[in-house]
């Protein structure tokens, strides 16, 4: 062996022992950090079929009240902040703004707006706590929350029918046309219901 393949050696034997510890713990982190986001992950998925399960079991029919109330207090608990914590908040409001508890059915509506899962989400929560403030007769806070809904042109035509609402409740027949046009206009499908509201304000 030449001597500058042997100083080149020596160097890089030396600068390695020099460095040993930086070596390990590079080859370490490279095994590890896959390693942990893999067990990450798995945890993840593990909890959402845990609370899957749970949610399942408080929608169920089949199961006793006992049962759902059980499910429903684990899911809020234990898996708040999920996808299943936000389906379940949507039910519950819906059961109590039957039961014409209005509320705390938008109390669960807020809470999915702070939960913030996603705009589809957060867009039907502001559209269900406009209803809640027609059901008060607070029509003016209404309209305020629709103009909230970020995802306008996803829901065109459930917002234009609303405001048509409203401004009929407000004996205003000429905005209520107007609204009820534009949501016949958005809407993909025949709708008599929509037909016999604008009907109502035509004339």
């Amino acid at each position: 062996m030449s001597n500058d393949k042997l100083d080149f050696t020596n160097k890089a034997l030396e600068w390695t022992l020099g460095n040993i510890k930086y070596i390990i713990f590079g080859v370490i982190a490279g095994v590890s950090i896959p390693l942990i986001w893999n067990y990450q992950q798995h945890l993840e998925n593990e909890k959402n079929l845990v609370a899957s399960d749970l949610y399942y079991n408080f929608i169920s029919l089949e199961n006793t009240i006992e049962e759902i109330e059980k499910s429903k207090k684990q899911i809020l608990q234990i898996h708040d902040g999920s996808i299943y914590d936000v389906l379940t908040k949507f039910i519950l409001s819906k059961n109590e703004f039957e039961n014409k508890n209005y509320e705390l059915s938008k109390e669960y509506l807020e809470e999915i707006i702070e939960i913030n899962a996603n705009e589809t989400y957060n867009s039907l929560a502001t559209i269900k706590i406009s209803l809640i403030y027609i059901e008060n007769r607070k029509y003016d806070d209404a309209l305020v929350y629709l103009d909230k809904v970020k995802m306008k042109g996803s829901f065109k035509q459930i917002l234009s029918e609303i405001k048509g609402d409203i401004y009929k409740y407000k004996g205003d027949k000429k905005k209520s046309l107007q609204f009820y046009n534009e949501a016949l206009d958005a809407s993909a499908v025949d709708n008599d219901n929509l037909l016999m509201k604008r009907n109502s304000v035509k004339n």
